[in-house]
């Protein structure tokens, strides 16, 4: 591993996951509300959760940073 990787999934990843549950939760909700998926994805509720989870991406892709640099410091991860 070299210094510039993280451990834990990387934050492109996540967006990826992210995007993938939203759309999931919005066909779910669109099958029992008759709306579109891109409805759904457009109302209020979709929207917040997509913006809060933005936060927590960037709290947990910190806290990989935080826990990589730990373990390098401490030679526990073997940089080059």
């Amino acid at each position: 591993m070299d210094n510039t990787e993280l451990l834990g999934i990387s934050e492109a990843d996540m967006y990826e996951l992210l995007n993938e549950i939203l759309h999931d939760e919005a066909a779910e909700a669109a099958a029992e509300s008759g709306k579109s998926v891109e409805e759904e994805l457009d109302t209020a509720g979709f929207a917040a959760a997509a913006s809060i989870t933005t936060y927590a991406i960037k709290l947990i892709n910190a806290n990989n940073a935080y826990l990589t640099r730990q373990l390098l410091d401490r030679g526990v991860l073997g940089g080059e």
